[in-house]
């Protein structure tokens, strides 16, 4: 266990859940035109270092829709090897749903271009020991815009190879607008 500056106890060494101090900025990319997805690449030159690794969001998409989700590609694999499983609540009800054998796994949902000006969504995607050889890749999203839902997806990549690349993708025929924010950070274990 440590403590932060902030006198908060951090049991993240000892298997318990780490905060946000615990994590290294890697990467950030701002978008400065729209564009249909994002790369970071060279994720091997992180493998010594890092056990986990985390993407922050903050999206808007440019397609006519209110809601969005965006999705996850790791070392260009664009094969049926990918499932996921979706938890969801708006205050009133919750529910659930999966999908097999699909493309990609989803990163996070998000706002689309008919939701209220300017309101872009946040979402935090953790990937797993992405340096494993011995297990499959697998991932945690929570995301959600506004005030109505909050989704919670689980998703596994169905390879043992390690993480050399990973590919953030808009939802279907739209693109991230400019401004949209992604940042790459890493988890020592």
């Amino acid at each position: 266990m440590t403590l932060s500056a902030l006198g908060i106890l951090s049991a993240a060494g000892a298997g318990g859940a780490a905060f946000s101090s615990d994590y290294e900025l890697i990467e950030t990319q701002i978008l400065g035109s729209s564009q249909a997805s994002i790369t970071f690449s060279s994720l091997s030159t992180y493998s010594s270092t890092y056990k986990h690794l985390q993407v922050r969001m903050a999206l808007r998409d440019t397609r006519a829709v209110t809601v969005q989700n965006a999705f996850i590609r790791f070392n260009a694999d664009s094969g049926n090897n990918y499932a996921y499983h979706l938890l969801q609540g708006d205050g009133s009800s919750v529910s659930s749903t999966s999908g097999t054998s699909q493309d990609a796994a989803v990163a996070s949902t998000y706002a689309g271009a008919s939701a209220a000006s300017n309101v872009y969504g946040g979402g935090v995607l953790d990937i797993l020991d992405p340096y494993s050889t011995t297990k499959n890749t697998t991932t945690r999203s929570l995301s959600g815009f506004g005030s109505s839902t909050i989704r919670l997806w689980s998703g596994v990549w169905l390879n043992t190879a390690a993480l050399t690349s990973m590919q953030i993708i808009a939802g279907a025929g739209a693109n991230f607008v400019a401004g949209s924010r992604f940042s790459l950070y890493g988890l020592k274990g």
